[in-house]
């Protein structure tokens, strides 16, 4: 089965090549597969809302790739977006984000409004999501008629004029009473259930766990782990990995006590290890704690497995031992058990660190900001080539003003003039 939702790499850097650079999400990677309900979830801050705003192209991304149906979004035009956000997604906000001139039968059909369709066909669609979510009568009162709950089915039924496959909800039940967000939460698994609708949803409630295949846990902008929920049948393909995750959490519920390492231990040998007795699993255990915490290394390993267990081994046969090492030395390699180095960065040279400065300097005074890294790495390379006097100052505007696609920079012709004075000044004080 192929991923319905798919992100690579995806990196969010506000005022970026600024003094003040911000990230609010970093090196996102994750795949949502058809007919699948996955909930985003962490503290406020942590870059939920940032990572979804991507999702629907509300957000450029600075690196990385957004793919839905297998399509680029994040190379998008606003006409394409407006296409795929029409064929392929609907959102759903905190806020309902509904128009309170019109009328509850007018905020739904407002998004075929653009569209070839005629005002019967329209309304009998409307009528039909309204009656379905139980408010149709409803549709001529007006938002500030209805209760929360109303708006934020009435929002939902905005979201599904055109039958998308994928919803994105962005904290649903934000601002709802504990009431209203349970009939919220119903009707998105009922959605994701009965029609098989893809659910995606933002939150910081860990109440609304429990309704989704998996959870994805976000921290200072990245996602830490994955847990797949064990009382909903799966909706995607299962790997070991994974499988040892949500063993782990369940261990955790039952042996609080335990250490990361220890359960960690445990999981991998309940999973690997059958026929044996339970004093045999504990040695082993102790034996793969050791290994998971980098205590002992691969030879080391497999001998203390091989070896008597009169003598602290496990008393396995070698064949057996080499086979057990093997299999853990796999999923550990899978995992994020054993830290890995990371390799080292090229020093800037002198002439890195002076583009990089250069390139602050025209940004710190731009009112407006570069959402791609590859447009501020062409702006550095042109700043470079400006610097090495490989082309004039008016090659240099002409880079700046250039469309990205056509391998400029894609500034307008103004700012490009301004940064080009700028630029060189700043050559001026370090000739």
């Amino acid at each position: 089965m192929k991923p319905i939702v798919k992100v690579e790499g995806l990196s969010v850097i506000y005022n970026l090549g600024k003094t003040n650079e911000a990230v609010a999400i970093s090196e996102v990677t994750l795949d949502v597969y058809p007919h699948e309900y996955v909930i985003i979830y962490g503290p406020s801050g942590c870059g939920k809302s940032t990572l979804l705003y991507c999702l629907t192209g509300l957000e450029v991304p600075t690196r990385g790739k957004v793919l839905i149906a297998n399509n680029d979004i994040s190379q998008m035009t606003p006409e394409e977006l407006v296409n795929i956000r029409r064929l392929w997604t609907g959102i759903i906000f905190q806020a309902y984000n509904l128009i309170p001139t019109l009328s509850v039968l007018d905020n739904v059909t407002l998004p075929q409004t653009f569209g070839s369709i005629s005002t019967e066909i329209k309304e009998k669609k409307a009528h039909e999501l309204l009656k379905q979510f139980g408010i149709d009568h409803l549709s001529n009162k007006y938002p500030n008629q209805l209760s929360g709950g109303q708006q934020q089915r009435v929002a939902i039924a905005r979201a599904l004029t055109y039958y998308p496959p994928i919803l994105i909800a962005d904290e649903p039940t934000g601002n709802l009473d504990s009431a209203s967000a349970e009939v919220v939460m119903n009707l998105l698994a009922e959605l994701n259930e009965k029609r098989g609708k893809t659910i995606i949803l933002v939150t910081h409630n860990a109440f609304h766990l429990r309704y989704a295949h998996r959870i994805f846990y976000m921290k200072d902008g990245k996602i830490v782990r994955v847990v797949r929920n064990p009382e909903k049948k799966s909706a995607t393909p299962t790997n070991e990995e994974e499988r040892i995750s949500s063993e782990i959490e369940a261990l955790a519920r039952l042996y609080p006590h335990l250490s990361q390492v220890q359960l960690q231990a445990k999981a991998l040998s309940q999973y690997l290890l059958t026929n044996l007795t339970e004093l045999e699993i504990e040695r082993i255990e102790a034996i793969v704690a050791k290994r998971v915490s980098g205590k002992i290394n691969r030879s080391q390993f497999e001998t203390a497995l091989n070896l008597p267990f009169s003598e602290g081994g496990a008393g396995l046969y070698v064949q057996k031992a080499r086979e057990f090492a093997s299999k853990v030395e796999e999923i550990l390699a899978k995992s994020e058990f054993i830290q890995e180095e990371v390799p080292s960065v090229r020093p800037l040279s002198g002439l890195d660190i002076k583009v990089q400065e250069a390139r602050r300097y025209l940004l710190e005074g731009y009112d407006g900001s570069l959402k791609r890294e590859e447009e501020i790495n062409r702006l550095d390379h042109f700043i470079r080539l400006r610097m090495e006097s490989k082309i004039n100052k008016r090659q240099f505007t002409r880079f700046l003003d250039m469309p990205f696609k056509k391998g400029g920079v894609g500034l307008n012709r103004r700012t490009a003039r301004n940064f080009t004075r700028d630029l060189e000044l700043v050559l001026i004080k370090y000739k």
